[in-house]
């Protein structure tokens, strides 16, 4: 059953989706809730228009503008992922269900990452098959609104094995490496204990970072298909103990990922338009 207030943000979400599509001529189909290689896309997109809170009806919560472009001649909306704090799951929320009052279908998340394997090398691109969550944010711990989404939505596959193929596809012909693997999500901001590193790769991750997941959640409950992607700023070696975190390593890793990172986005947005198409 919804209330009155979840009833009032659904219809303040279409009315703020409406007058943005009247703005822009295109009907986007594709989202980028991009952590890593927002920059270098949004220098990219043609027929750029910015969308910024006081835009939109009250209660619609932009801490960055949106822009709507065309990349690879694909009309799509870019927007920052947001760095969240404990309380943030009905933010993210609100973001993921605007980018789908706009018509979006499939929605392709960045984020940075660092490797508990040996095979995905610092620099590189990774692809998120699965998750584990462990930061404590369920952003649909509310009273639920089925006009978004079912009340308990199946997680089983959250990660849509299309777009997987699609992205090591145009990986390969990037000549990027692209490595699949299961992203352990924590609250951050401390890196992880020596212990806490051996733990997370006992239950299964490959990949350990402090985003993503909440906003993933969201969007599989709204409908979407997900593209997940990391660019791996570290890598840890739980079995020795990973070496101290150096700030300066983790900007040239994620420097080196950045343009990596852009190419194969750009790559996965014209092939999947053609998909789509």
């Amino acid at each position: 059953m919804v209330g009155p207030a979840h009833g009032a943000k659904t219809s303040r979400l279409r009315e703020a989706a409406q007058q943005i599509l009247s703005r822009w001529p295109h009907r986007p189909r594709m989202a980028l809730l991009l952590g890593s290689g927002h920059a270098s896309i949004a220098g990219q997109l043609r027929e750029k228009l910015s969308i910024h809170g006081e835009d939109l009806p009250a209660g619609i919560g932009l801490e960055s503008p949106l822009l709507l472009g065309l990349l690879e001649g694909a009309p799509v909306v870019v927007a920052d992922a947001p760095i969240l704090p404990l309380h943030a799951g009905v933010e993210v929320t609100m973001l993921v269900r605007l980018l789908r009052a706009l018509g979006c279908e499939t929605m392709i998340i960045t984020a940075g990452a660092a490797s508990l394997s040996p095979q995905i090398e610092a620099g590189s691109i990774a692809l998120v098959e699965d998750h584990i969550n462990l930061t404590g944010i369920q952003p649909l711990r509310s009273k639920s609104d089925e006009q978004w989404g079912p009340s308990f939505p199946d997680m089983t596959e959250a990660y849509s094995p299309r777009w997987l193929e699609v992205a090591r596809d145009v990986a390969l012909r990037c000549g990027v490496p692209c490595l699949p693997g299961v992203l352990a999500a924590v609250p951050g901001p401390s890196m992880p204990t020596r212990a806490e590193y051996r733990f997370l790769r006992q239950i299964g991750a490959d990949l350990v970072g402090m985003s993503l997941v909440p906003e993933v959640i969201a969007a599989v409950h709204a409908g979407f298909q997900v593209l997940a992607l990391v660019g791996v700023t570290q890598q840890a070696s739980p079995g020795r103990g990973p070496q101290a975190a150096s700030i300066e390593a983790m900007i040239e890793a994620a420097e080196l990922a950045a343009p990596r990172m852009a190419s194969v986005l750009a790559g996965i947005v014209a092939e999947g338009q053609k998909r789509l198409d």
